[in-house]
């Protein structure tokens, strides 16, 4: 049996009142990636990361860190977010995450 890939979901919203609206809150962007996570035979969830009232501007939010602690730790093959802008609105630090998870 093939060993199933830990994936990593991760969440933000940036600010309170998108914390409300249910298409963008954090927990309506778990629930579709737990979806499409449970579709797939070789995932499994190893972590949920969710900001709540942080920037996608740049990557000093708490959640993102553990999260970057834990792939330099080699504790997860993958992560899924909901929309790339949740993960970073920057390209440079798009750039910079690509090159941590390679």
């Amino acid at each position: 049996m093939q060993e199933k890939l830990k994936c990593a979901i991760y969440t933000r919203v940036s600010t309170d009142n998108q914390k409300e609206v249910e298409f963008n809150s954090c927990e309506a962007q778990e629930e579709k990636i737990r979806l499409f996570i449970s579709s797939q035979e070789n995932m499994e969830i190893f972590e949920v990361y969710s900001d709540l009232g942080f920037t996608g501007s740049n990557l000093n939010r708490p959640a993102l860190i553990n999260m970057i602690n834990d792939i330099k730790e080699k504790k997860l093959d993958l992560i899924i977010s909901y929309k790339i802008d949740r993960l970073t609105r920057s390209p440079k630090d798009f750039y910079e995450l690509i090159e941590l998870f390679e």
